[in-house]
């Protein structure tokens, strides 16, 4: 945890005026190459910074002729210099959760403390599970995430049951839109079966107390009883300082949250920790509409969704004028809802009932906001750019950037319409690396689960797109990110649609001035541009011209971040 005493020691030193003026010293980083994205400087070796801007780029030797009072660094000379790394689509509170609770998930995980080991078979977990209670010093709840029900199978209540009759067990699904508890953790968390019967019809049918599983509006239900365990301050708040740690080791020098949980406490908590002039980053937030609506009615919600803006503190900030939507369920729990639906006859799940979407799309359009809408289904995608030609018919507006949020399973027929209505992507292309293999064979279908995440039509149509991670969804790594988009392998080891994939100058604009762009934010974010802010992160190597395949191994060395160097160990 940062010692917050020494905030005060930094505020004399940047008092002093000497120093003030140092700030103002003109600083001129090279390295062997720099990839700008920005068109007009597209071969460089040299940035010139003052304070926490890009003053100009060039050769080393013209900087250094014109600008002679300069100090040149030399830190990077031996380096790679690309556009900082931007997380667009994370969720710092899940994540905090995440890195506090014990992984057990369908991917090693390379942590700040220590590395998670795959799972992808129900013997493996299970024992794993009951190896992690038995060797629990303490009589504290038992909290796990990246359970999958189509790896580990389905897990219920009395299996749970089985491995402690004593012990809370809270078992989060990969999604984090299902939650599977033990009798003694219903017991711990106050759920009985008169406070499910009590839920609205909707939340009951998600809400099975019987096998202790509860997803979509069931989990929603249920969530502010479990914040009694997970949302103690030294719980909330080691979790987030492991998340600001692991995502700096990924290079990463701005993040966003769309759809945060809006609790203040939990704000409080991302604002002492991601707020803090320490941070490597800076940290943007846009509410979530739907957990607006929980508590008030729609024609509130634009006011409501104001008195957010002065949530954030320091490096935090909400975004004023942004909005998130959320149409249909998971992808991790095949909650998705599809057009023709799935192999074995279920069903996906609805977030926002279409006459609720309806209302409180039209209200934030009219109101000018920027609505990003989280999607992972084709007949959810239809009913987004039905509601969108509508309101573009009955209010036109231009440069409105509505912003497809995941982008799971779509069709090809869809691409134009996207286009047209002037939409644009924000995809998540782990989920090609995790599930297409198995969805293939569960649920899907190959055709549909191969094609997933369908980049490559998105890039033909000219369509703008971002990559996120929705961490903890995926890990917060801007560099696998772009490997799985570049290269779409699977767990198989196979490449799974191989005509979606995209270059690795897509993928580098796709976490860079594509999210910046996504965000509204390219005035500031996402190139190393005359005016932007001096955010870098520094490579051992060029992504694009490495082989595509080792794109996710490239050494990350440090980020410079509004001017300031924050080196990785």
């Amino acid at each position: 945890m940062k010692k917050r005493h020494l905030s005060v020691i930094l505020l004399l030193f940047l008092s002093d005026p000497s120093l003030s003026d140092s700030n103002e010293k003109l600083t001129i980083y090279h390295a062997s190459e720099i990839v700008t994205l920005d068109e007009e400087f597209q071969s460089v070796d040299a940035v010139l910074v003052k304070s926490d801007r890009i003053i100009a780029l060039g050769s080393l030797d013209d900087l250094m002729e014109q600008n002679p009072d300069a100090i040149i660094n030399h830190q990077f000379q031996n380096d790679v210099i690309v556009p900082g790394f931007i997380e667009h689509h994370i969720h710092p509170f899940l994540s905090a959760i995440t890195m506090n609770a014990e992984i057990i998930a369908i991917e090693e995980w390379d942590l700040p403390s220590n590395q998670s080991k795959a799972y992808r078979e129900r013997d493996s977990y299970m024992q794993r599970l009951s190896e992690i209670e038995k060797n629990m010093k303490s009589d504290s709840p038992l909290v796990t995430w990246g359970f999958h029900h189509y790896f580990h199978g389905d897990i219920s209540r009395k299996d749970l049951d089985l491995i402690s009759e004593d012990r809370p067990i809270l078992v989060m699904h990969r999604s984090y839109h299902e939650f599977i508890l033990n009798t003694p953790a219903l017991e711990y968390f106050d759920i009985s079966q008169e406070f499910v019967e009590s839920l609205d019809e909707e939340a009951r049918a998600y809400a099975d107390f019987d096998r202790g599983h509860f997803s979509e509006q069931g989990m929603i239900s249920v969530f502010p009883k479990l914040l009694r365990y997970l949302g103690k301050p030294e719980y909330l708040l080691s979790g987030l300082q492991l998340t600001e740690d692991y995502l700096h080791q990924n290079g990463v020098t701005m993040i966003a949250n769309p759809g945060a949980w809006l609790i203040k406490s939990i704000q409080d908590a991302k604002n002492l920790i991601l707020g803090d002039e320490d941070t490597p980053f800076r940290s943007f937030f846009i509410p979530s509409a739907l957990i607006l609506s929980e508590d008030h009615d729609v024609p509130d919600l634009v006011e409501e969704a104001k008195k957010l803006l002065e949530w954030g503190e320091g490096k935090v900030e909400y975004l004023p004028n942004r909005i998130k939507l959320f149409a249909d369920g998971a992808m991790y729990s095949q909650n998705m809802v599809l057009s023709e639906g799935y192999l074995d006859g279920h069903q996906g799940a609805w977030l926002m009932q279409e006459g609720l979407y309806r209302s409180i799309f039209k209200l934030f359009w009219d109101e000018g906001y920027q609505i990003h809408i989280h999607q992972n289904g084709d007949e959810a995608l239809d009913l987004i750019l039905d509601v969108l030609e509508e309101n573009m018919a009955n209010n036109p507006r231009e440069d409105h950037r509505t912003t497809i949020v995941h982008f799971g399973i779509s069709r090809a027929d869809q691409m134009e319409r996207v286009k047209s209505l002037g939409a644009i992507i924000s995809a998540n292309p782990y989920y090609v690396t995790a599930l297409s293999d198995l969805y293939s064979k569960k649920g899907l279908g190959p055709e549909r689960a191969l094609e997933m995440v369908r980049l490559g039509d998105v890039d033909r149509a000219g369509i703008r797109f971002g990559l996120h991670s929705d961490m903890p969804m995926a890990p917060g790594s801007p560099l696998a990110l772009m490997h799985a988009a570049v290269n779409r392998i699977n767990f198989a080891n196979e490449v799974a649609g191989p005509n979606q994939r995209v270059s690795p100058l897509a993928a580098l604009k796709g976490v860079t001035l594509d999210a910046a762009y996504i965000m509204g934010l390219e005035n500031d974010y996402g190139s190393i541009s005359e005016g932007k802010l001096a955010n870098f992160t520094i490579l051992s190597e060029n992504p694009l011209s490495v082989n595509p395949q080792t794109i996710k191994d490239i050494q990350i060395k440090a980020t410079l971040v509004e001017g300031k160097h924050y080196p990785i160990d």
